[in-house]
């Protein structure tokens, strides 16, 4: 009553909220849809982000992704909590209603208004004792008794009735039931089938409940199995068996159409007048008159819904798992796909319980339509996520390109959401009312399927995204990687559609597939011969409020207190009880029309609970019994469930590294700190060496040599080295160099000589003595030389005149040679995983020569044909200037005046040349994505970045070249040739982004493709000094964001070019530390992308200055120099002390830092807050 009750006044609440809502969506959506058609695009709008709904996402997403855990965690628990009843508590409504869902039939039972012929006539008798008593010799007596003044021995007159207690019975009484034979049109349905309708079978029964439930799959004369379900109202189960039952139901089934009413209404009134004063009867005289038409429908699925279903559960898997498989910024696409199934299978049964909550009766529609209400929902605000967390900078923590990703996405998936809510109401005002429950469900998913995916899809998305940035921290240059990546050409119309990268494919795609899935449903329940489908049925369906009656108030009501009332009984019956009685009132058909009578009841007199103002059990009660039936299992569950994926996000992001202490991040923006390392040297520094082991190496002014050794990622120790009084001395220091392992360290004078120390035993292993003849090297670095039986480490050195010397490092031994007769003007090396290391060098004519350094190589230099040095030296600027290796994509590039020349380096063929600016000597940098293999065999990647300073001005001008906007386009780097036959594309399709940074000061390229640099902050210009730069063919915007500035069309060697001009005014301005605008720093960043990021280089709070007295601290007037440091971390010389700049989290060659990149308490560090944002760009 009270349950019923609820569920009513929930249903009222329901659809009044769901009017008002529905209102203001439909409002909402209008001016979106305005707002679309008055732009004339098909692009979902997109929000500022400044905007407080995608504010809101971001700052909810940032959360979540940092806290996966606890969001996996609580995802755990609601997900348990909503599926335990409907999986492990056998006797909950949800767990019968999923388990009674027809498997491969559609099944119905309608309530038929008006008159209809009926195929068959139904009479029943409930006999009642105590309140969920019924199963109990007393209770079964007297329904025998009933059965047998009711039914007896049949309905023909010349047959007797028989008495329960005779021991003899006519021929066509089995086992002291009655059996109907083949030609007769009526039959009947009794629990009393259990015990043979013996009366000594009961009373000699010690355990009734026993008999049943291992009689539940007995057939009767009628061919009706003997399921608890249709012989007992009000049950109660625990473990699938039977435990209880309020009421005993005998049904009559009568096809004659004749007298065989009359003679049961004869009969009830016989029974009224000699029933035992023990038992009431109600009505009181045996007489009832009210009935109702029901219209029951058996179909079985056919073919065409088999392979309907197939196709579409095929083609949706295929491409499911093609576009994970196509994912190449995740780690696991079969995790995510594990994601995906595990969040839709959740959802789905989530929502069977809440519907068998409600009422909702799900049991008339097959099992495998369900599934196919969350394809809908998920798969567009899953792929819209990932395909947005691709498109955010690689560079970017995790944290924030969840967050990012979620904001700008967030809003769309929400109004998509509603766009979904209001289609499923509309559908269900004008589908049939079995359509209508499905039509919940569907919504109830929707809802599920939205939390979820702002919960546990969301933190298993971030676990990835930190998997691969892991992973990339972790792996080494493997040349052989062969991740396949198919030929990228232009895409056609159905191709993009196919993919998803239309705008209103995802929008809509969802949307059609539920509304075709509603009218599917719906037109096996509609009767096509008696209505039809128009529009204008559709409209009035619309317009009308159709309210429904509740099959509880078309009955009778119940007298006494039941469980279960009639129609409620009716409503429960399976469709397997369908399919019995369809072979025995109509087979072969596939509906038929049964007029159902009210029940007759026998009531218990006194008995216990009857009172029908009895309200039944409370919440609170069924919770108190839910805890002590199934508390234990369910925090079982839960218990396990957690530490099984504890365990497993423990193992994913696993590194086998020593456990380092991390800072608290004391800002969610603070990817870009800047710190001050200890113990300032006295004069400015005028050199820095460094290693991947995050090791450092400085040299001052003053004479001394500071080394700053970095343990375990968070920590550095200083260590001072007295050069110049060393004997022999070792000052003026020209060159400098770590070796890859941080073990060693060369340092090298004016007069060649060569001091090594240990860092590991911090003393000098050895000092050595070259002829350099005062000049400076070329080239001076470790080098990693393949030996006769193994690889040696040895000091290469280089000199302008042409000279070669290899050391060993190990031995002292020595080899020299001289190895051009002109003098070198560039050299560098080029190592590869496979091969032996190899020096090239560029001479003053502009040649470039290859030279082998293996041990037994006579050293030969081979001048690279391919590359033209061009005429004689200084007659033209276009000569070859400098050279640069790539050994990670096994190019080399030569750059000239305004050109940069592109070979492969094994086959010394000529792949691209690319058009720069007017490139300063020694400031040529090159950036590039991972690598992929291209379908011809070449290496592929998905940007190609060069970086350089201008000759003439100060400016750092970048170039990025991709194949096109997409993020997984591919730049095949083979040569022309077999581009051309396996039709791939190479840097000749390549679209082209020149980024500008004005007065960039010293700068460096990290491995997370961006640029690191410190300059002299610039003065905010006035509105109209910004627009000057129209006169000078610049064209500006108006900034709204740091993250792009101006874009600005201009020719560039008659070649038109897209040009940022990046400023860091045109943004947030920051004050600067020091009185004078003149005397303020600041570190910048500019991503692959065209993201750029500044801060002051000294905090307004002064916290760097901690470790360093003001005193202590020179007057800056030109930083340098800059080394690489770590991937994400360049070290800078800023007077006498020296700044780390970090982008993010920092790792040392497999030493992973704090989340935040600082080094340690003893490091002075601050964190600034970056305010970034999209860029506008003007075509």
């Amino acid at each position: 009553m009270l349950a019923r009750r609820a569920r009513t006044e929930l249903h009222d609440l329901v659809y009044s909220l769901s009017v008002s809502w529905v209102s203001s969506t439909e409002a909402a959506l209008g001016v979106w849809i305005r707002l679309t058609l008055r732009d004339s695009t098909t692009e979902p709008p997109r929000l500022s982000p400044a905007h407080p709904i995608r504010r809101a996402f971001q700052a909810y997403g940032t959360a979540t992704a940092r806290h996966w855990l606890l969001s996996i965690l609580l995802t755990i628990v609601v997900s348990v909590s909503l599926c335990y009843p409907a999986l492990f508590q056998t006797d909950s409504p949800a767990a019968a209603g999923l388990r009674n869902l027809p498997k491969h039939v559609w099944t119905s039972t309608t309530e038929v208004e008006g008159e209809r012929p009926a195929d068959v006539e139904v009479r029943q008798v409930w006999v009642h004792g105590d309140y969920m008593k019924a199963i109990e010799p007393r209770v079964l007596r007297q329904a025998l008794s009933v059965q047998d003044a009711l039914i007896g021995s049949g309905f023909s007159a010349d047959l007797p009735t028989p008495s329960s207690g005779d021991s003899e019975f006519p021929a066509h009484v089995t086992n002291g039931c009655y059996e109907t034979g083949s030609g007769l049109n009526w039959g009947y349905h009794s629990p009393l089938m259990y015990w043979d309708c013996f009366v000594s079978a009961i009373e000699e029964d010690s355990n009734l409940l026993a008999t049943i439930n291992s009689k539940t799959s007995q057939h009767t004369s009628l061919n009706l199995t003997l399921r608890p379900s249709t012989v007992f109202a009000g049950k109660a189960f625990s473990n699938k068996k039977l435990r209880a039952a309020d009421a005993l139901v005998i049904t009559l089934f009568d096809q004659t159409q004749s007298s065989l009413g009359h003679s049961w209404n004869e009969r009830s009134r016989q029974l009224a007048q000699d029933i035992s004063p023990e038992w009431s009867l109600f009505p009181e005289g045996g007489q009832v008159s009210r009935s109702h038409l029901y219209e029951f429908r058996f179909k079985p699925m056919t073919l065409n819904d088999d392979l309907f279903l197939a196709l579409s559960y095929l083609i949706t898997a295929v491409y499911v798992i093609s576009r994970m498989m196509q994912l190449r910024a995740v780690k696991s696409w079969f995790g995510l796909l594990i994601t995906i199934c595990a969040k839709m299978t959740i959802c789905v049964i989530a929502s069977f319980t809440v519907c068998a909550f409600l009422g909702i009766d799900l049991g008339r529609i097959p099992r495998p339509w369900f599934p196919g209400v969350v394809f809908c929902f998920g798969l567009g605000n899953i792929f819209r996520l990932i395909n947005v967390v691709l498109e955010t900078p690689p560079e970017m923590p995790p944290v924030q390109r969840i967050g990012n990703a979620i904001g700008e996405v967030g809003h769309l998936s929400l109004a998509v959401a509603g766009q979904n809510l209001v289609l499923i109401y509309l559908c269900s005002r004008v589908v049939t009312p079995m359509v209508a429950d499905f039509c919940v469900f569907a919504a109830v998913t929707l809802v599920f399927d939205f939390v979820f995916h702002l919960t546990f899809f969301l933190a298993v998305l971030s676990v990835d995204v930190q998997r691969m940035e892991l992973q990339d921290s972790l792996e080494r240059v493997d040349l052989t990687q062969a991740s396949v990546n198919k030929r990228q050409g232009r895409q056609s119309w159905l191709v993009a559609l196919r993919q998803g990268n239309l705008p209103f494919s995802t929008r809509f795609a969802g949307s059609a597939a539920i509304f075709s899935i509603i009218l599917a449903i719906n037109w096996h329940f509609f009767d096509s011969e008696g209505r039809r489908i128009t529009a204008r049925g559709l409209l009035n369906r619309l317009r009308t409020r159709t309210v429904k009656r509740s099959k509880a108030t078309t009955w009778s009501p119940p007298p006494i207190n039941q469980a279960r009332s009639p129609a409620d009984w009716l409503r429960i019956q399976d469709h397997n009880t369908a399919k019995e009685l369809f072979g025995f009132i109509k087979p072969n058909a596939h509906s038929f029309i049964a007029r159902v009578y009210d029940p007759l009841l026998v009531v218990l007199k006194g008995a216990n609970g009857r009172d029908a103002s009895q309200k039944t059990s409370s919440w609170v009660e069924s919770a108190r019994r839910f805890a002590r039936d199934h508390a234990f299992p369910a925090a079982l569950i839960v218990v396990f469930l957690i530490a099984g994926v504890t365990l497993l996000m423990n193992y994913l992001l696993w590194t086998g590294l020593p456990t380092v202490s991390e800072e608290d991040e004391e800002d969610e923006e603070a990817l870009f700190s800047v710190k001050t390392l200890p113990k300032p040297q006295t004069l400015d520094v005028v050199r820095l060496a460094s290693c991947p082991k995050g090791h450092l190496c400085s040299i001052s002014l003053d004479r001394s040599t500071s080394l700053w050794l970095n343990e375990h990622g968070v920590e550095y120790t200083n260590t001072v080295l007295e050069t110049a009084p060393n004997q022999p001395k070792l000052w003026p220091v020209v060159a400098c160099a770590m070796d890859d392992g941080g073990k060693l360290l060369a340092l090298c004078t004016d007069g060649g000589q060569i001091g090594l120390f240990s860092l590991g035993s911090s003393r000098y292993l050895r000092s050595l003595a070259v002829e350099l003849a005062s000049q400076v090297p070329v080239l001076f670095s470790f080098i990693a030389v393949n030996g006769t039986e193994s690889y040696t480490t040895g000091i290469i050195i280089v000199t302008p005149d042409g000279n070669l010397v290899l050391i060993d490092a190990t031995t002292g031994k020595r080899r020299s040679k001289r190895i051009s007769s002109s003098s070198i003007t560039a050299a560098t090396l080029y190592a590869c995983a496979k091969d032996d290391a190899s020096l090239v060098y560029v001479t003053k004519a502009g040649e470039v020569s290859i030279l082998s350094l293996k041990e037994e190589s006579p050293w030969n230099s081979e001048v690279v044909a391919g590359l033209d040095p061009g005429p004689p030296p200084d007659s033209n600027p276009s000569k070859i200037k400098s050279i640069h290796g790539a050994s990670s994509l096994g190019l080399i590039f030569a750059t000239r005046m305004v050109d940069v020349e592109i070979f492969d380096f094994h086959s010394r063929a000529l792949i691209y040349t690319l058009k720069v600016g007017h490139v300063r000597p020694h400031t040529f940098r090159i950036m590039h994505s991972a690598r992929r293999q291209c379908s011809c065999g070449a290496l592929a990647i998905h940007s190609l970045t060069v970086a350089y300073t201008e000759q003439d001005t100060a400016n750092m001008i970048m170039h990025t070249y991709t194949l096109d906007g997409s993020s997984t386009s591919q730049l095949c780097l083979g040569k022309a040739s077999d581009n051309e036959a396996h039709k791939c594309k190479g840097l000749q399709y390549a679209s082209e982004a020149v980024y500008r940074v004005d007065s960039a000061g010293v700068w460096e390229s990290t491995d997370a493709l961006s640029i690191v640099g410190i300059r002299k902050s610039t003065q905010s210009p006035s509105p109209s000094s910004s627009a000057s730069g129209v006169d000078g063919g610049y064209y500006t915007v108006e900034p709204n964001s740091l993250a792009s500035a101006l874009k600005l069309r201009t020719t560039w060697e008659g070649r038109p070019n897209n040009i940022f001009s990046v400023n860091s005014t045109l943004g947030t301005r920051y004050p600067p530390a020091s009185p004078t605008d003149d005397d303020a720093w600041e570190a910048w960043t500019l991503s692959s992308t065209g993201e750029f990021r500044s801060r002051p280089v000294v905090s307004q709070n002064r916290e760097d200055t901690e470790h360093v007295a003001p005193e202590e601290q020179l007057l800056v007037t030109a930083p340098g120099p800059i080394v690489r440091l770590g991937k994400r971390s360049v070290a800078v010389g800023f007077g006498n002390t020296v700044k780390v700049i970090t982008l993010g989290k920092e790792s040392f060659d497999g030493v992973v830092g704090s989340e935040d990149g600082a080094l340690d308490m003893s490091v002075g560090s601050y964190k600034w807050r970056i305010k970034r944002g999209s860029g506008r760009k003007m075509q």
